[in-house]
């Protein structure tokens, strides 16, 4: 059975994904009902575990910043052509340095912040 640590990595990034696409609905105003938020999710969230897997994110030891980081880069590349072919949606520049820019804080922020935890958290003994 998968630790609780290794399940928690991929929801939160899942929620990072989905928060993205919430702020982008209030900023701009636009969608409506789940149907909406689900058709601009979905290519990112492909693109982002389908990455995951492929580098082995959630369960590699070895190097788990670099796998983040190709990751992040190439999810998010599958995120953005996967809109363009599929839903016909364009991928315009400003899109995808604002996906890239809050994606990668995200992901990047919630991991260097629990290792801050970690770290400040005084040592359980046994």
């Amino acid at each position: 059975m998968p630790s609780r640590r290794s399940l928690l990595a991929p929801l939160l990034d899942a929620i990072c994904l989905a928060l993205f696409v919430a702020l982008g609905r209030e900023s701009h105003g636009i969608g409506r009902g789940p149907g909406w938020f689900v058709e601009v999710l979905w290519p990112f969230a492909v693109g982002w575990f389908v990455v995951a897997v492929i580098v082995g994110l959630y369960n590699a030891p070895a190097r788990p910043w670099l796998r983040l980081t190709f990751t992040w880069i190439a999810g998010i590349a599958v995120g953005l052509a996967l809109r363009a072919g599929i839903t016909h949606r364009g991928s315009l520049s400003t899109f995808a340095i604002v996906v890239y820019v809050f994606v990668g804080l995200a992901v990047f922020g919630w991991r260097a912040l629990a290792i801050a935890v970690r770290r400040l958290r005084p040592a359980v003994r046994s």
